[in-house]
């Protein structure tokens, strides 16, 4: 027997459209979250001091809104 992918996939589908999974009403994780002793604070953060601008450009062209999506990427391994 031989199987395809579009095979596999519309078997998927099917097998989804035939039992809908339940939907959690959140009801339980508000009652959980009620029981909770300690509230949640918002965390404490820290102003991160500003990035430095390199002093020369970068030798990568600016991309132009001309050129197709990722002809810019140079990959070197």
């Amino acid at each position: 027997m031989q199987l395809s992918a579009a095979n596999l996939l519309i078997a998927a589908q099917q097998a989804a459209k035939a039992s809908p999974a339940p939907r959690p009403d959140g009801s339980a994780f508000a009652a959980a979250l009620a029981k909770e002793a300690t509230p949640f604070e918002p965390l404490p953060f820290k102003t991160a001091p500003a990035a430095e601008q390199p002093s020369q450009p970068s030798s990568a062209p600016a991309p132009t809104a001309a050129a197709p999506m990722g002809s810019q990427v140079d990959i070197r391994v």
